[in-house]
């Protein structure tokens, strides 16, 4: 009968201390349970100790808007026309707008030579009555009898005989007073290179004003070349950047 006894206190004790956890495991004695909110961010909220109720998550910060300017409005020239005009964004820069076809006629300038290497000025002419900006490359091709586009002059920032001064890294937004000129310098080479005897005679060019479409064809200028380059907008009527 003892024995017995003593093993029903057992079990009644066993049983107390189960009651007795249940009702710990529910407070938690090291941090309690773990809050999440996910409204948006990757904030939590953890249970402090003593098994204190966790603070509700706040959400996080709302997701970053930044996403480059809208339109950009400083954007600078657009898409090339015709024969290739630049594509290279710059900043239009005192708040002027890029020229647009409309406002930009094109003609030809002085020209010269050198040791095998010709050169003559573009002229870009604002008609409008208000200033504008010319950013980068002319767009230049060479045509054919048809009118066809067979070539287009390569891009460099300075040749033999101009464009943008020494040591220069990139073009510049250049402004184009109203009814004002600026220029850019095409320059060839008409002495054959490799197997070749002779230099193909272009049947006129054609001119596109950098970050517009619209084009001209040029039917006086029939440079004999074997070599084409344009360099970008300047300042002035010579096409050379001192």
């Amino acid at each position: 009968m003892k024995s017995f006894s003593a093993f029903g206190g057992i079990l009644a004790a066993s049983a107390l201390c189960l009651t007795l956890s249940a009702c710990s495991s529910s407070t938690g004695s090291a941090g309690g349970p773990t809050t999440s909110a996910s409204s948006g961010g990757s904030a939590s909220a953890s249970a402090g100790a003593n098994g204190s109720t966790g603070s509700t998550g706040t959400g996080g910060t709302t997701g970053s808007t930044s996403g480059g300017a809208t339109g950009g409005t400083a954007g600078g020239s657009t898409s090339g026309g015709t024969a290739g005009g630049s594509t290279t964004g710059g900043s239009t820069g005192g708040g002027l707008a890029a020229c647009t076809g409309s406002q930009v006629t094109v003609g030809v300038g002085t020209g010269g030579a050198a040791t095998g290497h010709l050169e003559v000025a573009l002229l870009f002419t604002n008609v409008s009555g208000k200033s504008c900006t010319l950013y980068g490359y002319p767009g230049v091709a060479g045509l054919d009898s048809g009118g066809h586009q067979v070539v287009q002059a390569t891009r460099t920032l300075r040749g033999f005989t101009g464009g943008l001064a020494q040591g220069a890294t990139a073009p510049s937004t250049i402004t184009v007073p109203a009814n004002g000129r600026v220029s850019a310098m095409l320059e060839w080479t008409d002495v054959p290179e490799g197997n070749a005897t002779s230099c193909p005679t272009y049947d006129g060019v054609l001119v596109t004003p950098p970050g517009t479409k619209t084009s001209t064809r040029l039917a006086s200028l029939q440079p004999n070349a074997c070599t084409l380059q344009i360099h970008p907008v300047v300042s002035g009527t010579t096409g050379d950047q001192q």
